[in-house]
């Protein structure tokens, strides 16, 4: 009886941590990168908008995490255009080596996407 009890917790305990293991990498999912970038980034460097992990709304960790990235695209085909103060966000030049480079960052990064010219509406105004 108390080997079977012994068996059971131990079996209990097991799915517990690999419970916890998944949950843990799933915390931090790969990247989500657009295929208009990935797509593009074979014509040559791209400009993009990285949208970033922050662990607090705290512009130091905003700006931490910032920091962060760029020391890791060190060495790359990488322009910084625009670094947000409020928006966990970087607008970034990259080529496909810095792409790369994000792909690895799961922690830190988010999601990459293309960053265009919205045109404004040039039809007729909308009716109130």
């Amino acid at each position: 009886m108390r080997r079977r009890a012994r068996g059971w917790a131990a079996l209990a305990l097991g799915l517990a941590l690999a419970g916890g293991w998944a949950a843990a990498n799933a915390q931090y999912d790969r990247p989500v990168i657009d295929p208009e970038v990935r797509a593009a980034i074979a014509a040559g460097p791209q400009r993009v908008l990285v949208e970033l992990r922050v662990a607090s709304a705290e512009p130091s960790a905003l700006e931490s995490a910032q920091d962060e990235v760029l020391r890791g695209l060190a060495g790359t085909g990488t322009s910084l255009a625009r670094r947000y103060t409020t928006a966990p966000m970087l607008a970034l030049e990259i080529d496909a080596a810095a792409l790369a480079r994000l792909e690895e960052m799961p922690a830190l990064v988010k999601r990459l996407r293309a960053d265009r010219v919205a045109r404004p509406n040039e039809g007729p105004a909308p009716r109130r």
